[in-house]
């Protein structure tokens, strides 16, 4: 049987560790941030923390790129035939570590996965080459499984490759030379070659069929030396994402008698902002080369629980996002049968669900942390008839699975408003489900919509289960299910459900070109009103 080496090994014996040295061991990292020094839990909290940072650092990196020009000689039917231009390649494990799309550029993604979480989902087999290439609606996001071996230590660390024209660059989250957890990279072409070999090795001995197209990446895309500049800027952005870190820990540990959240004694991660994969106007023509906008304040200014809540809302969607572009991939086998489908959309559906809900929570604490004064959201004119037609099922289905009914009052032609297409939708859902949370079994809710001069306003309010009004007089319509849990989420005990408070959802709509007003009805409990400006054009 073949033995595979960890790929923290090459980059120890090409001496570039990012963390402490076997000699350092006894000091480390953890002791010149302020930690208890010493113990390999600290030197796994810091690695793991050089990790992400190493990861929003690339992000932000890719970002700054200028737009990807393909070689004269590309061979433009292939272009033709793709939805978005390719960037580079991207092999990583055990989970996606960068989005499938950055500025209209996607990335190939290659997934090395433990054996058995590959056997269980089994999606390999349609996509190998030469099945299923016939198809014109190709994916967004390419991505390819290959089974990782029990015994395979890279299976033990977390790794990214990345090749792209411009550079290539291999990180690793493993064992340095010391036995302890250390965060390495490398922009060394003929290291990142050797980390694809070793990678390159593995597809051979388990999924052959694989090969050439694993080949036909590294072709288009070789390693290359990297203009030293991009490396400085590399450099640059890590730094400020581990000198906030420390900021951060700082500020936690002289706190962590104060709240809740530092009281968990979890660690606090890097600004993860540049996780958002939508186009932004503001980073779209910018360059690596640039020097970065100074923002001396947001780091100090920023609480801990912020920087916790952007971790937790990447780390939960990273893994809910795979096991969602899984499912979708054994949604179209053909040997899947109608319960197993009815499964399977059900998974997608909790999936989406709860990956819309971290999104917007991560939203809210840009919203929270942006100190500049423009909107975070371009604004464009939305047809609501269609954002109803669209939404109506699914709120009527979210209600009904608390066991309250839904009903909607919608005019048969509704003008043209002016804000988000792609979160008003995800925020109008968010209320929602904020609003179902907050009420008793067998309640009615009612959402009507109505014109308000310039404005088109959206009310919800509810009604009591029948046979309950003689009880109502002694509930107290001002008191909340819900529990403050920091500074923007609220969370009820008796269900377990997590939602933005008032506050941070009124930012969210104010980001939108909206506004939402929250009045309390005695003895009937809340009242949501929303207003969304027409679009001028249309009037």
């Amino acid at each position: 049987m073949q033995q595979f080496l960890p790929l923290s090994q090459l980059l120890n014996e090409h001496q570039t560790s990012f963390g402490p040295r076997s000699e350092e061991a006894p000091r480390g990292r953890g002791a010149a941030l302020g930690f208890p020094g010493g113990s390999s839990s600290v030197f796994h909290r810091q690695a793991e923390q050089e990790w992400l940072s190493g990861l929003a650092a690339l992000i932000r990196l890719l970002i700054e790129l200028p737009p990807d020009v393909p070689p004269p000689g590309a061979s433009t039917a292939a272009q033709a035939s793709e939805l978005l231009p390719l960037m580079g390649g991207v092999l990583s494990g055990p989970f996606p570590v960068l989005p499938d799309r950055l500025l209209g550029q996607r990335l190939s993604h290659w997934l090395l996965v433990p054996e058995q979480l590959e056997q269980i989902l089994s999606v390999t087999r349609p996509l190998l080459p030469g099945q299923g290439r016939g198809s014109t609606a190709a994916p967004a996001c390419d991505l390819q499984m290959v089974p990782l071996a029990s015994h395979d230590p890279v299976g033990e660390e977390r790794f990214c490759l990345l090749l792209t024209r411009n550079f290539s660059l291999l990180l690793v989250l493993g064992q340095g030379a010391n036995g302890l957890p250390q965060f390495q990279f490398s922009f060394d072409p003929a290291v990142v070659e050797q980390g694809w070999q070793q990678l390159r090795d593995r597809v051979v001995a388990i999924r052959p069929p694989l090969v050439p197209a694993l080949d036909r990446l590294i072709d288009q895309f070789p390693p290359v030396t990297p203009d030293y500049r991009l490396v400085t800027r590399y450099s640059h952005l890590l730094m400020t994402q581990l000198r906030q870190q420390v900021q951060v820990d700082v500020a936690a540990e002289s706190h962590s008698s104060a709240g809740a959240l530092a009281s968990l004694a979890l660690p606090a991660r890097p600004t993860l902002a540049a996780f958002q994969t939508d186009p932004s106007p503001h980073v779209g023509g910018a360059h690596y080369t640039a020097p970065p906008k100074p923002d001396p304040r947001p780091p100090c200014q920023d609480s801990p629980d912020t920087e916790l809540l952007k971790a937790m809302a990447h780390e939960i969607r990273t893994p809910l996002t795979t096991i969602r572009t899984l499912t979708r991939s054994l949604l179209k086998r053909k040997d899947v049968g109608d319960e197993v489908a009815k499964r399977l959309r059900l998974i997608d559906r909790e999936c989406t669900q709860q990956i819309d809900r971290f999104s917007l929570i991560f939203r809210a604490v840009e919203l929270e942390t942006d100190r500049a004064p423009r909107p975070r959201s371009p604004l464009s004119a939305i047809s609501l008839n269609q954002l109803f037609d669209d939404a109506i099922p699914h709120w009527q289905q979210q209600a009904s699975r608390r066991n309250l009914s839904l009903t909607v009052n919608v005019p048969p032609c509704l003008p043209m408003v002016n804000s988000d297409p792609a979160m008003l939708t995800q925020v109008l859902t968010g209320l929602i489900d904020r609003f179902t949370h907050s009420l008793p079994p067998y309640s009615h809710i009612e959402l009507a919509v109505t014109l308000a001069g310039h404005q088109l306003k959206l009310q919800f309010q509810s009604q009591p289960p029948e046979g309950s009004a003689e009880s109502k007089p002694e509930h107290d319509p001002f008191s909340s299910p819900f529990k403050a849990l920091g500074q923007l989420l609220m969370f009820q005990p008796e269900t377990g459900g997590l939602s933005l408070n008032l506050n941070a959802t009124k930012n969210l709509f104010q980001a939108l070109g909206g506004k939402l007003i929250v009045r309390q009805r005695p003895q009937a409990g809340e009242v949501l009103t929303v207003f969304l400006p027409m679009e001028t054009k249309t009037l």
